[in-house]
């Protein structure tokens, strides 16, 4: 190489050289990288219209009771469960059945066998009254528990959350009806269900009637939630046809109003349409073969599953229609909310067509080809079927409701705003009337 050819060889190196930017050390390229993707971010946050999900994805969701499920749970767990909460317990159960089967005794022997002392307050009602939670509240301070176990249905559970707010937080047990009243956690309270529907084991409600007043009343609080759930399917063989009817349909609506009601949300939506399916499936199983413990075990399943969705998302219409129908007629609430469950159906249909449809086919209803709003249709179809294959009572008429005191209804549901806001579609007045009658007049039969 010549001299020319070096000097000009150079002089294009450092050319070529001073075009370029220095390489950024390895450190360097991590920090810079760091920091775009932090101001991408902060970019995403500031502005969730420009995510692929508007900014719509999030929900909260709580289970504060630990949970024992399975064949013989009770038997291996309540005493250990209660001991662990306390040394005195407080044990609240039905009028006679607990009793009747041997199931009060064996728990009474399987706690005490773990030095745990009780007492047994028996003879909550179907619908239990503020004057039981009273009298139960008194016992259990003058006993001085500090764990109740309720072992029974849902009435039996809520009632036993009752005493237990009554005697903690003190004062009449009224003060607490309505939303978020109880002021601090309830007492330790194990529950053990004897059939399987309202999935009170798991849940932040507890209904009380007041006869003296004439209402069925409400209290919504996280505070009252059970401390441990022991479902154990085998408690459960010992319902009659009518209630695992009754309860599994109550199960039922407590699925199909949770998963379409406003605050649904991703997780209750799989609990509750798996629920749908569980009961479309072995429910009939359950009412019309007596001793089959598989479609049994599949009920308590689902109805915990439908307890999972309602604490969280709520119920709508169906079940606020049902309070004053047990309240003056004395209608068990899963036949109330269960006649009136497919007309509210059929009125919120036009709110989420394409939930509707899923609910079909959760329930066996062949879809293919029709239109979303015919597959809708179908979800309606499904469950007054599925009330007939069960034996259901065929309509309001059968326990005397009259038109007049379905007319007295409609305003004063409306005024719970709370509940009416979680219904999919805000009814009118002329709306609940139109339900009602339904359900009266045409029931399960068309």
């Amino acid at each position: 190489m010549s001299a020319r050819e070096g000097r000009r060889k150079r002089r294009g190196t450092a050319k070529r050289a001073g075009s370029r930017k220095a390489a950024a050390p390895p450190e360097t390229r991590i920090r810079g990288r760091r920091g775009k993707l932090r101001r991408s971010l902060r970019q995403t946050a500031a502005s969730p219209e420009k995510s692929s999900v508007m900014g719509t994805f999030s929900f909260t969701f709580a289970l504060p009771t630990r949970i024992i499920f399975g064949a013989h749970a009770f038997e291996r767990s309540v005493g250990p469960e209660t001991r662990r909460l306390g040394k005195r317990a407080f044990v609240v159960t039905g009028r006679s059945s607990a009793e009747k089967s041997g199931l009060l005794d064996a728990a009474v022997k399987l706690l005490e066998a773990e030095k745990v002392r009780c007492r047994v307050f028996s003879g909550i009602e179907p619908n239990p009254t503020v004057e039981s939670a009273h009298r139960g509240a008194a016992q259990l301070k003058n006993f001085g528990a500090d764990v109740v176990v309720a072992i029974g249905g849902g009435s039996v559970i809520d009632a036993a959350k009752a005493i237990g707010v009554a005697a903690v937080a003190g004062g009449g047990i009224q003060k607490y009806f309505g939303a978020g009243k109880v002021p601090a956690p309830n007492m330790p309270l194990v529950a053990a269900p004897t059939t399987s529907g309202t999935g009170s084991e798991v849940t932040q409600y507890s209904v009380i009637s007041d006869p003296e007043a004439g209402t069925k009343n409400l209290i919504k609080s996280m505070n009252i939630c059970p401390t441990t759930a022991i479902v154990d399917p085998v408690l459960a063989m010992g319902m009659p046809p009518e209630l695992a009817a009754a309860s599994g349909i109550d199960a039922l609506s407590h699925a199909v109003e949770s998963y379409v009601c406003a605050v649904a949300q991703p997780v209750t939506d799989l609990v509750n349409i798996e629920a749908v399916s569980l009961i479309a499936k072995h429910l009939p199983a359950s009412v019309n073969l007596q001793g089959d413990y598989d479609s049994r075990c599949m009920m308590a399943y689902a109805a915990l599953l439908g307890g999972i969705g309602i604490n969280n998302s709520g119920t709508g219409l169906a079940h606020l229609i049902s309070f004053p129908l047990t309240a003056d007629y004395g209608i068990p609430h899963g036949v109330a909310t269960g006649l009136v469950l497919p007309y509210v159906m059929e009125f919120n249909l036009p709110a989420n067509y394409t939930k509707f449809a899923r609910i079909a086919r959760a329930m066996g209803e062949d879809t293919t080809g029709l239109s979303v709003a015919d597959a809708a249709k179908m979800s309606v179809s499904a469950v007054k079927r599925l009330l007939r294959d069960v034996r259901f009572p065929a309509s309001l008429a059968g326990f005397g409701v009259e038109d007049k005191k379905i007319k007295e209804y409609a305003p004063a549901l409306l005024a719970d705003k709370g509940r009416i806001a979680n219904n999919p579609r805000v009814p009118r007045v002329e709306d609940i009337v139109t339900v009602c009658m339904k359900a009266k007049d045409i029931g399960t039969t068309a």
